[in-house]
């Protein structure tokens, strides 16, 4: 990239050069006239190649501020090496992309930006979970691939989450998106304002209108909340939010169900809770956790 503060800068400094060094005199009047004298006593060659190095230097001033102006008419920088965001355990990051775009990584999630980003496409790829706040752009659809959808931006802030069994949640908090599945961005749903839908496999897409729940951001504000959740979505959010690998000991104990709510409670305060939830006994061996 071209630094035009700095090309500006060193003009500036090479016009305020005299000709001929002027050792400093104690009166101003002296100086002037010793500097024009020296001036009209140089050789012309000397006064044509300050006259040329000042004109390629306003050139190249020039010249980047058309490169500027072109990338603000454009409205993106594009981004030039491709670059990965990731969160470990338990923790969350806010990325800035080069178009103004956030997303808000949830924890063990991974956000992959290729290079080239802005320049006539806007497309990321989304493992995990992660919050999008998109700055709307006709021209460049911003597009989400994650666990086998396409989520395509119309203007919107909306919530993903790839879920391990291979089911993708998409929660629209305002705007519209449209969902697909595979990498077609072409057809779909198109959701509005709290309209929620969830991909599982082959099965027909799943869409609640008006269904979004605060759930759905929690992890922007570093809460897990879990609603009527089955315990495989249990074992992928303890495995997010704790490093804790849950296991079942037995199918009847697999189909319950678990609704709470943590926010900021230790590992040992969370396993607690889900045990007097599901009326069961939690052993705990090193990073894993067994349910009877």
């Amino acid at each position: 990239d071209v630094d035009v503060e700095a090309a500006l800068r060193k003009v500036h400094r090479r016009m305020a050069e005299p000709a001929e060094a002027v050792v400093a005199m104690p009166s101003p009047a002296r100086r002037l006239r010793i500097d024009r004298i020296e001036r009209a006593a140089a050789p012309a060659s000397r006064r044509w190649r300050l006259i040329g190095s000042l004109a390629a230097a306003a050139a190249l001033v020039l010249t980047a501020i058309g490169i500027w102006n072109a990338r603000r008419a454009s409205g993106v920088a594009p981004t030039a090496t491709a670059m990965t965001w990731s969160t470990a355990v338990g923790e969350r990051d806010s990325v800035r992309l080069a178009d103004g775009s956030t997303v808000i990584l949830g924890p063990s999630s991974e956000l992959d930006v290729a290079a080239g980003y802005g320049a006539s496409e806007r497309e990321v790829e989304l493992r995990g979970e992660g919050y999008f706040a998109v700055v709307h752009d006709a021209a460049r659809p911003f597009t989400v691939h994650s666990g086998g959808a396409t989520i395509v931006d119309v203007g919107t802030t909306f919530s993903v989450r790839d879920d391990a069994d291979a089911s993708v949640r998409v929660a629209v908090t305002s705007g519209s998106v449209r969902v697909s599945r595979g990498s077609s961005a072409d057809s779909g749903v198109v959701l509005a304002a709290r309209d929620v839908v969830t991909l599982a496999g082959d099965a027909p897409a799943s869409v609640a209108r008006s269904a979004v729940t605060a759930g759905d951001t929690a992890f922007t504000r570093g809460a897990l909340v879990l609603r009527d959740a089955p315990l495989s979505q249990v074992a992928t959010e303890l495995r997010r939010w704790y490093g804790i690998e849950l296991r079942v000991a037995d199918s009847a104990t697999a189909r319950r169900r678990l609704t709470a709510t943590f926010a900021g409670e230790s590992p040992e305060q969370a396993m607690a809770i889900i045990g007097a939830a599901l009326g069961a006994r939690l052993e705990r061996r090193g990073d894993t956790v067994i349910v009877r």
